[in-house]
């Protein structure tokens, strides 16, 4: 492997590229591989910018530093690349803030969108209105701002908010980990979780189904996954690109309401034709990525690997 740029994995990277077999083809295919043994490394690579520090004595025989990661909060760095420990150290950075992991809004994602949808018909009558919520509390309404440019562009403090208000006026059903007693159905991570979450959807009409933060092109499987099992997503659409793949007044958009009441009030409002208008606008847009295929997959998957490629033949 003497002409191959290798990593050395620090810490787990399941859901990854790293831990995909056809993924990691690919990068073999363009220079890249991944060596379980430190010294031999070109690059050492996390996924946690603390656990990578621990490992910055390697420098000192000529070991580079590399943070990638889909998760929001393993890093939450705006540059590509830092100068850290006093300016000795260089780290490079790639999450979902600098741009160069979610290259779309598809990359990682549009594996899920594989069904084809029935349209929801004329005739469909809007009784059920509770809301479901997904989602784990993390640290909820006590959730650290993310500052980018003096704007918060984190959402969990906002979709716990909006969670507890509607637990409270008997509004909401939340699902999750964490959350004070007495306030959740279950904790839905139990178990087989893509299963449970299925079952869990069919009994509602309406998701509550944000994104831990806004970023460019940040999208996960909350919302196509929420519109899979015939929930109207609410969803918060500033920030993320997402009306680049969605037309307006399709899914309920948070990021035009001031306060949780007026989004109570919307839903309990909202007549049956037009949840049948919006949910088919959803399902629209969820069976035009679907009928794309595997070769659309693929493509999307490859824009982020070439990122990658790119990054760290930069890097070495």
């Amino acid at each position: 492997m003497e002409n191959f740029i290798k990593l050395y994995k620090i810490k787990s990277f399941v859901f990854t590229p790293f831990e995909n077999e056809r993924d990691l083809e690919y990068l073999r295919s363009n220079g890249i591989v991944l060596t379980g043994n430190i010294m031999d490394a070109d690059i050492l690579i996390s996924q946690n910018y603390k656990h990578l520090k621990k490992y910055f004595i390697f420098s000192l025989i000529n070991k580079k530093f590399l943070v990638w990661t889909l998760e929001p909060r393993f890093n939450t760095s705006f540059k590509s690349v830092e100068k850290v420990l006093g300016g000795f150290i260089k780290c490079h950075f790639m999450n979902i803030y600098t741009r160069d992991v979610f290259t779309t809004g598809l990359n990682f994602h549009a594996k899920n969108i594989s069904k084809k949808l029935a349209q929801i018909s004329d005739d469909f009558e809007l009784k059920n209105r509770r809301v479901v919520a997904l989602m784990s509390y993390f640290k909820g309404i006590d959730s650290s701002p993310l500052l980018n440019n003096g704007d918060d562009i984190d959402l969990i403090k906002i979709r716990t908010k909006i969670a507890l208000k509607g637990f409270e006026k008997d509004l909401f059903d939340i699902y999750g980990r964490g959350w004070p007693e007495g306030i959740v159905v279950e904790n839905s991570r139990r178990g087989n979780w893509k299963d449970r979450k299925i079952e869990i959807l069919k009994s509602y009409n309406f998701n509550l189904c944000f994104e831990n933060t806004m970023a460019h092109n940040y999208i996960t499987e909350k919302i196509w996954d929420s519109i899979e099992n015939y929930c109207l997503p609410i969803y918060y659409g500033k920030g993320n690109n997402i009306y680049q793949i969605f037309p307006k007044e399709s899914f309920i958009d948070y990021s035009n309401f001031t306060e949780p009441s007026d989004l109570f009030n919307y839903i309990e409002n909202m007549s049956s034709s037009e949840f049948i208008e919006r949910i088919n606008k959803c399902i629209s847009v969820y069976n035009k990525i679907s009928n794309k295929g595997e070769s659309f997959i693929w493509e999307q998957r490859k824009l982020a690997l070439d990122k990658i490629i790119e990054k760290v033949t930069l890097i070495k």
